[in-house]
């Protein structure tokens, strides 16, 4: 197999990585099997209750003048909740900032968490216009304490709820209790109006936006495209909440009846019910250390691939957050890795040249063979393998480092995409977020010239719409990857450049042994 072949093979399955990443994401899919799935088509205003049921919940409350807000910061999270309801209203991660160095909030603009409705027999009573009172108010502003709480009731007639929020030191979790002096069938939610964005690229971000759910040991994916207008899962869940690229606002425990709706801005709200008195909300980063540790499956939000490629997705991440301990520059910790596979790849990459070498030196017997038995494909295909066996020649060798390299490359674009470890991390010089591209596009040029100034090298193509290859390729790269996170750019710069010194240092050896 030819230079020019392989070049062809790497390309596509470059294209297919960023196809896979760009629209292939995990589809909706529902919970036990496909019947369970059904697609509804509502009203915008309202969610639809059960008929049966009487909404007991004023349709034209007006919301109570004393409305208070209550603050709460811990080491990790800070917000306020609302008497209102008993909502969060604001939820900002501490550790976290903008591109512009603003605080990062993952409630804003009129977004609501965990707001209340409960069943109870023939009732639906919805708390959202209901104004709590605080019966407990801890020291939580900050917290002083390792662990403290807020409780509030709130009434409608007869029936009384009581919510506590205990937070705690070191902790993206929220515990939350709810009680009543009613027996209730269920405890129902709604993230209203979602969860905000909170990166520049609002393109790149719905392509991680939506909700997500875990059940029967598999995670599900509802993006905002899957969507038509309201959209209900039943069917059991363990854990589920909303998303963005590198954050996650949820809730652990058992549940079921999700049922997502599209706003007019194609952002997207959820409610749920909930089976447990006592849940936890997870506010918080797409961290997969912290995830992993609170076990249920979390830590299968993070976005590592197909499922046969994220142990060596996990292997990376591992890797790169190790070497940050010694080496606290990940844009170096890339350039290592580059090095590392260089290394790791050199005796299939010296096979292939020898190969392709042995294929160049019986070009005229090749083309001999051709002239020879024109009219005759099937013969011609028997002596052409005669020669390669007769020359030591296995025509699949050249293309096998790349099929090999493959789901490394497939695990590494995965993890350099959306990794939050990435996330404003600075490499040098104008690189100041290598999860960004690059705002000059030094590096995806750098990238397509050092791709070309290694397949010139590399290259054996004798036929001339061969040889445009190796000019075409390189500049659709280079297009392909200006708006690519510069982490991406410069694994491939590295790679590709070191590919250059490998080539030569091989070629030279091969002509060495060969007597040229």
């Amino acid at each position: 197999m030819n230079n020019s072949t392989k070049m062809l093979i790497m390309f596509l399955l470059i294209i297919l990585i960023f196809t896979y990443y760009s629209y292939m994401t995990p589809k909706t899919q529902m919970v036990q099997n496909p019947s369970d799935t059904v697609n509804v088509q509502k009203e915008d205003t309202t969610f639809k209750e059960v008929e049966t049921l009487q909404k007991v919940s004023p349709e034209n409350y007006i919301v109570p003048k004393d409305t208070t807000f209550f603050y709460f910061e811990t080491d990790l999270i800070k917000g306020k909740i609302s008497s209102l309801s008993g909502s969060f209203t604001s939820l900002i991660l501490k550790n976290y900032k903008t591109r512009k160095g603003d605080s990062l909030e993952l409630l804003k603009d009129g977004q609501r968490s965990f707001t209340l409705i409960i069943k109870s027999n023939n009732l639906i009573v919805d708390f959202s216009n209901i104004n709590f009172k605080t019966v407990y108010v801890g020291d939580i502003n900050p917290l002083k304490n390792d662990v403290d709480s807020l409780v509030m009731v709130g009434f409608f007639d007869t029936i009384k709820i009581t919510r506590t929020f205990i937070f705690k030191k070191g902790s993206y979790l929220i515990t939350h209790k709810v009680s009543s002096n009613i027996p209730l069938d269920k405890k129902e939610y709604i993230l209203e109006k979602g969860i905000s964005f909170t990166e520049d690229n609002i393109s790149d971000e719905f392509q991680y936006y939506g909700v997500s759910y875990h059940s029967f040991n598999s995670i599900y994916r509802i993006k905002e495209k899957n969507i038509k207008n309201v959209s209900t899962y039943p069917g059991n869940f363990d854990w589920m909440g909303m998303q963005t690229k590198y954050f996650f606002i949820g809730v652990i425990g058992d549940g079921d009846n999700i049922e997502v709706r599209k706003l007019e801005n194609k952002k997207l709200e959820a409610q749920f019910s909930l089976l447990s008195d006592s849940v936890d909300f997870y506010v918080g980063p797409v961290d997969y250390r912290i995830l992993k540790e609170l076990k249920n499956g979390m830590d299968k939000i993070p976005d590592f691939g197909w499922s046969l490629i994220q142990p060596i997705s996990k292997l990376i991440l591992s890797f790169l957050i190790f070497m940050y301990k010694f080496i606290p520059n990940y844009g170096i910790i890339i350039i290592i890795l580059s090095i590392l596979f260089i290394v790791i790849f050199s005796p299939l990459t010296f096979t292939s040249f020898s190969s392709m070498r042995k294929m160049q030196m019986i070009q005229p017997q090749l083309e001999e063979l051709k002239k020879k038995y024109e009219k005759d494909p099937q013969k011609l295909n028997t002596e052409t393998m005669n020669l390669y066996k007769k020359s030591g020649i296995n025509p699949f060798m050249g293309c096998l480092p790349i099929l090999i390299q493959m789901p490394i490359f497939f695990a590494l674009y995965a993890i350099l995409r959306t990794t939050i470890e990435l996330r404003q991390a600075p490499f040098a010089f104008w690189i100041k977020d290598l999860s960004y591209k690059d705002p000059y596009y030094v590096l995806p040029i750098l990238t397509g010239v050092t791709m070309f100034f290694s397949q010139k090298i590399s290259s054996t193509a004798t036929d001339e719409s061969q040889k445009i290859l190796v000019y075409v390729m390189p500049i659709m790269i280079t297009i392909l990857f200006l708006n690519m996170p510069s982490g991406i750019n410069l694994y491939w710069f590295i790679y590709n450049l070191l590919s250059v010194g490998q080539q030569i240092l091989i070629k030279n050896s091969i002509k060495k042994k060969m007597g040229e």
